[in-house]
């Protein structure tokens, strides 16, 4: 397995049976994308065809994403924010230490939308004007269609990611 690997979040109905995936949280899986293209998601009969275990897949794609992490960026201004990683932003859920330095900088609880693959907008639960920004973008994204659509729902980190759910 000399070949450099990627994590990538996907939408589960999006993707066809023979590929590679593990479970991330609702409608969410990881697959993981060979580069240094990062096209095509690994399938099983790839793994199987250069005798890869599927936790060596695991290690070396989270071992590249965490050499890239160090590139993303948190922009734009409150209420709502905006990850930056070069076109790969939902990859950055999968760093949860990312993740725990951030927690602080919002108002209450942190919360993200992910409705593709290169979008992925923050703000805090106790930002009401934040929330309805991101909930209304991420609408707007499902609405618009196109390519690696993720997921309608919000998520919260506690110590992990978590759906959202108002009032809880």
């Amino acid at each position: 397995m000399s070949t450099t690997y990627l994590p990538v979040l996907v939408a589960r109905e999006a993707v066809a049976d023979d590929v590679v995936l593990e479970q991330f949280l609702g409608d969410l899986s990881i697959g993981f994308l060979p580069g240094p293209a990062f096209e095509a998601l690994v399938t099983w009969e790839q793994l199987y065809a250069v005798q890869a275990h599927p936790m060596e897949l695991h290690r070396r794609a989270f071992e590249c994403l965490a050499k890239f992490a160090a590139d993303a960026q948190v922009v734009g201004q409150p209420p709502a924010l905006m990850l930056s990683f070069g076109g790969w932003e939902s990859c950055m859920l999968l760093i949860g230490e990312f993740w725990e330095r951030l927690a602080g900088h919002v108002p209450g609880e942190l919360v993200v939308g992910v409705p593709a693959r290169d979008v992925v907008m923050v703000t805090g639960s106790a930002s009401p004007p934040g929330l309805e920004r991101v909930h209304r973008a991420v609408d707007r994204l499902f609405f618009a269609g196109g390519t690696n659509l993720l997921s309608r729902d919000l998520l919260v980190w506690r110590q992990g990611w978590e759906l959202f759910h108002p009032g809880q």
